[in-house]
């Protein structure tokens, strides 16, 4: 098994793992969403470019999704 959290082309890799890194250590719910959202984008352009599948796509949205609604328990339970 691959250390790395996607299964994604070389070149498309370090972007990936930034945008997570951006909905991990985001510091308010709003950073947190945009970026997410922002993932997700990142996501659809590569599958409509024909660089990863569907089913690879769905796997990988939802990591980012995961990160995501992580992040944002961490901040709502942080904020009280």
């Amino acid at each position: 098994m691959s250390s790395d959290p996607f299964d994604l082309p070389v070149g498309a890799m370090r972007p990936a793992k930034k945008l997570l890194k951006d909905i991990e250590t985001a510091g308010s719910m709003i950073l947190a969403v945009k970026s997410g959202a922002k993932a997700h984008g990142f996501v659809m352009g590569l599958t409509c470019a024909g660089v990863i599948t569907e089913e690879q796509a769905g796997v990988i949205l939802s990591r980012f999704d995961h990160a995501t609604e992580t992040r944002l328990r961490e901040l709502v339970l942080y904020a009280k």
